[in-house]
């Protein structure tokens, strides 16, 4: 459900989701991707590269039901992913889709890694599901979490909560080989459900459980 009322620079007003994508995606207007564009670190106008990318995505998302992959979009475009850095200085998912007004939930079903920019840092350093949890317990560390909550809207980082329930879960899979529930993780640790819930805004299992190198469980 929409979360936000934005009132853009040009004026126009646009409803978006929490982590601030368009919400429906059937608002979308050039007016959007122009106003959007300094709340992701592009100042001045848009350029002929830029809105060639843009409507790239935008045609892929409405005509074909789909959105590429980077290193497809960037082929596609005969673009280095080097120079759509320098356009899209948020990255691909969090600058060039976000203005082409594909919304999260889409991108979230439909693959699950366009939500993820740190994927490729987890994958080189980590044995990872494709779900993109960690298939090894013993293999997590400090860093992992690190990474895992760069794509998350965290701007003050992991806090001392934050750890207090990694390390409480960590420790229960540990001693018991199978996970709490959410009602026992709040009890164990006194911290109240919608407490829970603005720590960890990907929810429980793939945010709490995946940041702490616990398995997957459908």
């Amino acid at each position: 459900m929409p979360e936000e009322q934005v009132t853009l620079k040009n004026g126009k007003s646009y409803s978006l989701d929490r982590y601030g994508f368009l919400d429906p995606p059937e608002q979308w207007d050039e007016d959007f991707a122009e106003g959007l564009a300094e709340r992701v670190g592009i100042h001045g106008s848009l350029t002929d590269e830029h809105w060639d990318f843009i409507r790239y995505l935008r045609g892929k998302f409405v005509d074909e039901k789909t959105v590429p992959v980077v290193v497809i979009a960037c082929a596609e475009n005969n673009i280095r992913l080097g120079k759509l850095r320098s356009l899209f200085p948020a990255g691909y998912h969090r600058g060039a889709c976000k203005m082409a007004g594909i919304n999260y939930k889409f991108m979230y079903e439909h693959n699950i890694w366009l939500t993820y920019e740190s994927y490729r840092l987890l994958k080189a350093n980590y044995k990872m599901t494709p779900c993109g949890f960690l298939e090894d317990f013993d293999q997590w560390d400090r860093q992992f979490a690190f990474h895992v909550i760069s794509e998350w809207d965290l701007p003050e980082g992991l806090s001392d909560r934050h750890w207090e329930v990694i390390g409480y879960l960590r420790d229960y899979y540990g001693k018991n080989h199978n996970i709490p529930t959410i009602y026992e993780t709040c009890k164990a640790i006194d911290l109240k459900l919608t407490e829970l819930q603005g720590l960890f805004p990907e929810g429980y299992r793939r945010g709490a459980c995946r940041v702490s190198g616990l398995p997957f469980v459908p």
